[in-house]
């Protein structure tokens, strides 16, 4: 993990776990000072602390009682810098929604659409309807997760507010609106048939979010998780069918023309079957021999890297390859038996080799080649970010951030070991989608277990090969 170099890392690093801040590498002075103020200067919504993210108000506790060294240094070097009342940078800003973490694959898919207006704090002042209505949905559950739910009225009527602001959102016409991408040449519109599927889909969610709005005035969390849920799902793929198909909402550069691109998104099934004598233990105890991964990968955010994944999986390249090797967090794969250590491309008969794709928070198109380090970046936030149980990573030379081909693996992310938005695989590695069924079983994988296949269940068309 890098060490913490901005104020906004120093501030996540004392709400994450001050009683260990103190133990970081020495700083210079102005970081002591600026410990030392953002020591006294934990985080509130609007300063009503029902609001405040989970572990905040023990966090404050903990802060009072370790802010020892800084508040010394603070003592002795003089004053912190001056800093505009209520101008605090929030710490989650760029890791999450609002003032919330995200640490979910399905949520970052849902939040990472493309429209036709740019990124916004507040998407609803451009008139972005449907990503207001998803922002609105996705809040009912961060709220829940990382304020909590028992005994917090305030909370739930939060949440109260969302659910009804989410429903008046999805009776704009708006709604519907098709995406179109400003200056982009190429695509088609949706069809009548997906414009029909469209208000199938609003339907069901108003539907939902009518049961939604019941489950939260009855503070009822097991049904409020689950509505929600589905809600969230609904509108995103409501909010996918108004996007045009073929096309992605910027150029890909011409030195990479010879690689397959994936404009728009994938959904793919991973058969794992355990080794020898071995069983997969599902979440209701029963016992099975092989267990099947449902995964997205994201052309908008990785074109080129997932559409190498897709093409690969097309051509079976991954059916039958081992589970190579399994550590903390990750379980790799993809390694062929010839020893080639990635894809040989029939037509060239030399490997192929991807750049190293990133996508910036707030860019409207991927980067390439560069680590977010050399590109003198690091401080920056992601848009597809390793930041959820079962993301995808591709496997690369550590010396050359620019060979990826075939190997991949799978991340079994854990937030005490790999910092959100600050470490050393957003920014070094391409994410290229997530698993969004039955990640949890990636805890169990391990060496000796085998890829049966992996197919595409949808997206196919998505797929451009030269």
């Amino acid at each position: 993990m890098r060490p913490p170099t901005t104020i906004l890392t120093l501030w996540f690093s004392l709400w994450s776990d001050p009683a260990t801040a103190w133990i970081a590498p020495s700083y210079t002075h102005p970081t002591l000072r600026q410990r030392a103020a953002t020591s006294l200067s934990v985080h509130s919504i609007d300063g009503e602390c029902d609001e405040t993210p989970a572990g905040v108000t023990d966090s404050r506790r903990r802060l009072l009682s370790t802010a020892g060294p800084a508040l010394l240094a603070y003592s002795a070097l003089g004053p912190p810098l001056a800093v505009p009342a209520r101008a605090n940078p929030n710490p989650l800003a760029d890791v999450g929604l609002r003032e919330f973490l995200v640490k979910d694959g399905p949520q970052f898919l849902r939040l990472g659409l493309p429209t036709s207006l740019p990124t916004a704090t507040e998407p609803e002042s451009l008139g972005d309807v449907g990503r207001s209505a998803q922002e609105a949905v996705e809040l009912v559950r961060l709220r829940l997760e990382q304020v909590g739910f028992s005994g917090r009225g305030p909370v739930w009527n939060q949440c109260l507010k969302e659910v009804k602001k989410a429903k008046t959102l999805l009776d704009s016409p708006d709604m519907l609106k098709p995406v179109v991408f400003k200056g982009i040449k190429g695509g088609s519109p949706p069809t009548a048939a997906d414009k029909k599927r469209q208000v199938e889909l609003i339907t069901q969610a108003k539907e939902v979010l009518t049961d939604l709005e019941t489950g939260v005035r009855k503070q009822d969390i097991e049904s409020t998780r689950r509505l929600q849920d589905e809600a969230g799902r609904l509108v995103g793929e409501a909010r996918e069918l108004s996007l045009p198909k073929g096309v992605l909402p910027y150029a890909i550069p011409s030195e990479f023309e010879n690689l397959p691109v994936l404009k728009g998104r994938a959904t793919l099934e991973c058969e794992i079957a355990r080794g020898k004598d071995k069983k997969f233990i599902m979440e209701d105890g029963s016992k099975k021999a092989t267990v099947v991964l449902k995964m997205v990968v994201d052309g908008y955010r990785a074109p080129l890297t997932a559409g190498n994944f897709v093409d690969l999986v097309s051509r079976k390249f991954y059916d039958g390859l081992p589970i190579s090797n399994t550590d903390d967090i990750t379980v790799y794969s993809g390694n062929p038996a010839d020893g080639s250590g990635g894809f040989v491309d029939p037509k060239t008969k030399e490997t192929r080799v991807l750049p190293l794709e990133i996508f910036y928070k707030k860019d409207s198109a991927p980067t390439y080649s560069y680590t977010s380090d050399e590109d003198k970046r690091s401080t920056e936030s992601f848009g597809m970010p390793f930041q959820a149980y079962g993301a995808l990573g591709m496997v690369h030379d550590p010396e050359d951030v620019n060979t990826a081909s075939s190997q991949f693996w799978f991340l079994k992310w854990d937030q005490a070991l790999i910092a959100p938005s600050r470490n050393t695989l957003d920014g070094s590695t391409a994410c290229f989608g997530y698993v969004v069924e039955n990640q949890d079983i990636l805890s169990q994988v391990g060496k000796g277990d085998t890829i049966v296949n992996i197919r595409v269940l949808k997206g196919i068309n998505n797929l451009y090969v030269p």
